[in-house]
């Protein structure tokens, strides 16, 4: 089979970090927002109520790095800080991307309770739909698992000072580590404050059994024992490279689950 081949694999999160342009076509054309370039500082986005600001970091040849920053006011020190080490899956990263900008729109209240995008799942929830338990945590953290075992949810217990949270000098509230947990291929940390409804549709598609279009010569090495992959069948119209078979963003309002609603 020829390293250009696509296939159709799963789970997302093993499957590489995709197509940035599901990400930076996303910022490109959102409304208002400023950008400043540069290839020492990568790339800057602030938004039009310039409460968030979104960075590309380089290196260039390890694509994924994305931070994101909240403010409560204009050139206040950030209160919330959204992560994505080189390697995410660029369709995690965009999901939480696409509806943290859309729900700026309406400073988040189509996205809150009663707006026509509010989903009342946890990322707790989403995961045990999907069959993530918990499993052995570190201490002061609770771990839920993968059924496959490739991949934690980690939710941080117990208060930090948000300042220091943001600032990194303390461990973030959640995160996701895809890969060997010792040296995981990537990972996103979210700080307390981080709102609420981007990190749900980021994690529908961490868990997602929906396969994603890939080439073969895209997939990392030490993943494909861990992929499912097939050739896209010439009778089925699969969704466009490196897009998930169904969009993350913006979403409907869907039924509650009947879960787990730890964070």
């Amino acid at each position: 089979m020829l390293s250009t081949s696509p296939l159709l694999v799963h789970p997302l999160r093993l499957a590489g970090p995709g197509d940035q342009r599901l990400i930076t076509d996303t910022l490109a054309a959102a409304p208002g927002w400023t950008r400043t370039t540069s290839p020492d500082s990568g790339t800057r986005l602030t938004s039009p109520c310039r409460t968030v600001v979104i960075t590309s970091e380089p290196p260039a040849d390890r694509p994924g790095a994305w931070t994101v920053h909240g403010r409560t006011s204009p050139g206040s020190d950030p209160l919330w800080r959204a992560s994505f080490a080189p390697g995410t899956p660029a369709e995690i990263t965009a999901a939480f991307m696409t509806v943290l900008v859309d729900g700026l729109r309406s400073r988040h209240r189509d996205y809150l309770r009663g707006g026509p995008h509010y989903l009342s799942r946890t990322p707790a929830s989403v995961l045990a739909e999907h069959g993530w338990r918990p499993g052995p945590s570190p201490r002061g953290f609770h771990d839920q698992v993968a059924p496959d075992l490739t991949a934690v949810y980690r939710h941080r217990v117990g208060h930090q000072p948000p300042d220091a949270e943001a600032a990194g000098r303390t461990p973030p509230a959640w995160s996701m580590i895809a890969g060997n947990l010792r040296n995981p291929s990537w990972h996103a940390d979210f700080t307390t404050g981080v709102p609420f409804y981007p990190l749900v549709r980021a994690t529908l598609l961490f868990s997602s059994p929906v396969p994603v279009e890939r080439r073969l010569g895209d997939l990392p090495a030490h993943h494909l024992p861990h992929l499912t992959a097939q050739q896209p069948s010439k009778a089925a119209h699969p969704a466009p490279r490196n897009r998930p078979a169904a969009s993350a963003a913006p979403p409907v309002a869907q039924p509650a689950a009947a879960a787990a609603r730890r964070r």
